[in-house]
């Protein structure tokens, strides 16, 4: 029993010694060499389980997939006597393991013939091109030749390019920092030039709303002025009538006013007070002869039949401005004058179609014509702009 345990150990030995110098797998991403003695057997290139001659047959896998040959960064020369750190990179795949191993035996010697390969092509292929069309319209050009010309040379080796590119195109550093700088002054160059056109043009505009409302303070402060004028002028006619339609109501009602702005608040007078009705007799008596009338044939019905007096027209084209611009609401400097003509009118509607045929009374007025934007625009006003109408 104790020979038949020894027995079964030792069988267990040598099929653990045997069975890895026996049995061998390739997997889907690799690619078998069966070598005997250094000289190449047989070729494997699809995956499972195989065997060969225990410790005389030698198996050696390469990778099936993509291999990356990184080139470390090198200082080239263009052909405008710049240099140009170029860091680049190639991708491909063994296609012949035969070869592959009969010419570079492993990966890592692989590597270094690519590398030296792709930087000796690509050497050749910068000094061709000048830095600037190397970093901004070349660069794929020359990557295609650079893979053209790769390509056969790596054949040799078994291995089959698939791309080659540049992972980085820098300036050294020496010059970097001076490329830099003028990168910077060229945009510090291109904003001050925006920068100024920007203030330009706010200069502009703010010139002209400036001198915008310069003229419509301007011809506010002119019109407020001209239809204050009206207003005393429609006042004093109203005041006229009054005095024409009552002469002793007004005059006592004128001394009533002053009485009261003579002795306002605060005002002491010392005297008898019969001598308040004396005082009261005497400013009326004043107010008589400052309101007296003077029956003149050439003045009657002047208040309200001169149609082109100065004062009337200008009151009605103010306020016939104004009101215009109002409704199309527009400034009213944009307005353009044309011409004014008196009117009579009937009713308190200036003649508009709207107008009540109850009101038909013939009020004095003008009609004032202005143009805008190529339009013309009538309106319609009684003597003193106190009444605008637009029909």
């Amino acid at each position: 029993m104790k020979l038949i345990s020894i027995l079964l150990v030792a069988l267990i030995i040598v099929m653990a010694i045997m069975v890895p110098q026996i049995f061998f797998t390739v997997s889907e991403t690799e690619v078998g060499i069966v070598t005997r003695f250094g000289q190449i057997k047989s070729e494997i290139t699809s995956p499972g389980l195989r065997i060969k001659t225990p410790f005389i047959d030698q198996v050696t896998k390469f990778e099936k997939r993509l291999l990356i040959f990184d080139a470390p960064p090198d200082s080239l020369l263009t052909k405008d006597k710049k240099r140009l750190i170029i860091d680049v990179y190639a991708r491909g795949r063994i296609v012949d393991p035969r070869v592959f191993k009969e010419r570079l035996g492993d990966e890592q010697r692989a590597t270094d013939r690519a590398v030296d390969i792709i930087s000796s092509e690509l050497r050749r292929e910068i000094g061709i091109y000048n830095q600037s069309e190397i970093i901004t319209t070349q660069r794929d050009l020359m990557m295609d030749n650079v893979k053209v010309a790769v390509t056969p040379k790596l054949l040799e080796f078994g291995i089959e390019v698939e791309d080659v590119r540049i992972k980085r195109a820098d300036f050294p550093g020496e010059i970097a920092d001076s490329v830099y700088a003028r990168m910077q002054a060229e945009r510090q160059r291109k904003a001050d030039k925006e920068r100024a056109e920007g203030a330009e043009i706010d200069a502009q505009v703010r010139a002209d709303a400036d001198r915008k409302a310069t003229i419509i303070l301007a011809n506010a402060t002119r019109d407020s002025q001209i239809i204050s004028g009206c207003g005393e002028a429609e006042a004093t006619r109203i005041f006229a009538e009054a005095l024409e339609q009552d002469p002793e109501f007004y005059s006592f009602q004128r001394s009533l006013e002053s009485f009261k702005y003579i002795l306002g608040s605060g005002t002491t007078v010392v005297m008898p007070v019969e001598g308040f009705g004396r005082l009261f007799e005497e400013m009326r008596t004043g107010v008589d002869d400052a309101t007296l009338v003077v029956s003149d044939s050439t003045t009657e019905g002047s208040s309200s039949s001169n149609l082109n007096d100065d004062s009337g027209s200008k009151c009605a084209e103010v306020s016939a401005a104004w009101s215009l611009a109002a409704e199309l609401k527009v400034d009213q400097p944009d307005l353009t004058f044309v011409s004014q003509k008196a009117k009579e009118w009937s009713g308190a509607n200036l003649g508009c179609s709207d107008a009540s045929d109850e009101d038909t009374a013939p009020v004095p007025g003008f009609e004032v014509e202005f143009m805008h934007g190529g339009s013309t625009y009538l309106v319609r006003s009684n003597q003193y702009g106190s009444v605008v109408a637009i029909c």
